[in-house]
């Protein structure tokens, strides 16, 4: 029984001494990787990028990151860690703790793309480090096509520029105006008056002369 329990024993130190082992700080300055805790936002893994154009965003333990000057026991205050951006083994762009988590990527040719970020502290020791894969496609253009212009309304002249023929003459309308009103006798005689006065006189004179001569010859 005593040999099986130290055989129990050395095994559970040989576990425990490995886990240790492994979590130990291999760098010369922290902060460790599972004091930083880092891991990407954005891009997410298999992501269908539209465009030419890699939008990255860093998350990681800032409570680590205090404003404390390590005075007390156990106080954190490490350094700011930089965030190296690289897009098909090529970096592309740094990023300094504290100041900003978010890169863009332009020029991003269409394809399979693997977006890898390296974590340092300031010894320039890698961290940690975090990769997603991405698929860069053209972006799409709208087939909506705006519906072509109404044609300007145009008005057509006749090329004959001649004068309208005039209307042909009306048929002279003869006027029949009706005298109403009644024949008023002239106040003069016309100079072309009939003869007939004349004649009684040199009757009566002839009749005058008869009496006269036969009253003589009594």
């Amino acid at each position: 029984m005593r040999k099986i329990s130290t055989l129990a024993l050395a095994g559970v130190l040989c576990v425990a001494g490995w886990a240790a082992a492994q979590n130990a700080d291999q760098n010369t300055a922290g902060p460790s990787k599972n004091q930083l805790k880092l891991r990407l936002t954005e891009p997410r893994e298999g992501a269908q990028i539209s465009g030419s154009t890699i939008r990255v965003a860093v998350d990681y333990n800032t409570t680590i990151f205090g404003a404390g000057q390590g005075t007390k026991f156990g106080e954190k205050n490490f350094p700011m860690p930089l965030f190296d951006v690289y897009v098909d083994n090529t970096l592309k762009q740094t990023l300094k703790g504290g100041e900003s988590n978010v890169a863009v990527i332009e020029g991003i040719p269409p394809g399979r793309h693997k977006v890898v970020v390296m974590a340092k502290n300031i010894s320039n020791e890698i961290i940690d480090r975090a990769e997603v894969s991405v698929t860069n496609t053209e972006a799409t253009v709208s087939s909506t096509v705006a519906p072509a212009p109404a044609p300007a309304e145009t008005t057509t002249y006749s090329s004959d520029t001649s004068a309208p023929a005039p209307p042909p003459p009306s048929a002279p309308v003869r006027s029949y105006a009706t005298d109403t009103t009644p024949t008023r006798q002239s106040d003069t005689l016309p100079t072309t008056g009939s003869t007939a006065p004349d004649a009684a006189v040199l009757g009566l004179a002839l009749v005058a002369g008869g009496l006269w001569i036969a009253r003589r010859a009594r």
